[in-house]
């Protein structure tokens, strides 16, 4: 126990030293006391990155639910949007998705809020991800639970309330605490129609104070503070469906 212990601690300290030395390399003197007087603004970015991906995680979890029960309606039209959106998102970029939203269908609308088109754009762009996630904790029940509550006489809406849609998301929790991990990493794409997150934020400061490789150290360490608490979660969450 001890030994392995050891050798998780070492395995650390192995990257933290190819680390610094990949900095001293490139960089060779380090002035993180440049970006001390910008650290307000830059925490600023860091609470918008983090307002932005519970945001768009909660919208996306909750039109992603929709799209799953649009994709098992009765009606072909209901089932062909949502198979066509899914189609055109999972074969589109990100960053194209962003950039489309804001340019054009932003513009389309009278709608120039960047706040509201970042979110609109994650939303829309993870919600057939969240579907499918749905689909396969729903694929993952047994068909004897359908078959009882037939026999009980369940209503469709009992047989998904109390018993199908609890089930659902107990199985999706793990799955979904790495789906919000992607949504923050991909907040960074904002930076493109201007909105201050994170990357943005610390790009700005980068152009002021010429400390590129600081900027990119405490970008990898602020990303870090939020996503790895999540995946140790997300691992935990795990361990317990399993049990």
């Amino acid at each position: 126990m001890k030994s392995k212990k050891f050798q998780y601690i070492l395995s650390i300290l192995t990257y933290l030293a190819l680390t610094v030395f990949v900095v001293m390399r490139s960089s060779g003197t380090i002035r993180f006391e440049a970006y001390q007087p910008y650290m307000g603004y830059i925490f600023r970015g860091f609470l918008w990155t983090i307002f932005i991906s519970i945001s768009s995680f909660i919208f996306s979890f909750l039109f992603g639910g929709l799209m799953f029960f649009g994709s098992r309606s009765k009606i072909p039209y209901i089932r062909y949007l949502v198979r066509h959106f899914t189609t055109f998102m999972f074969g589109s970029p990100m960053l194209v998705i962003v950039i489309v939203f804001y340019f054009f269908v932003g513009n389309a609308f009278g709608v120039s809020n960047k706040l509201f088109i970042g979110i609109l754009s994650l939303t829309l762009y993870f919600s057939p991800f969240m579907m499918k996630l749905y689909q396969g904790a729903y694929e993952s029940i047994d068909e004897k639970q359908f078959l009882v509550c037939d026999i009980f006489g369940f209503t469709k809406f009992q047989m998904y309330y109390y018993i199908i849609f609890p089930q659902i998301i107990k199985i999706m929790l793990p799955p979904l605490s790495g789906q919000l991990a992607t949504i923050i990493k991909s907040t960074s794409l904002l930076y493109t129609i201007g909105y201050p997150e994170l990357y943005y934020t610390l790009t700005n400061v980068q152009s002021k104070t010429f400390a590129n490789t600081e900027g990119f150290i405490l970008m990898i360490v602020l990303y870090l503070v939020i996503t790895v608490p999540l995946l140790k979660a997300s691992s935990m969450l795990e361990e317990r469906v399993r049990q």
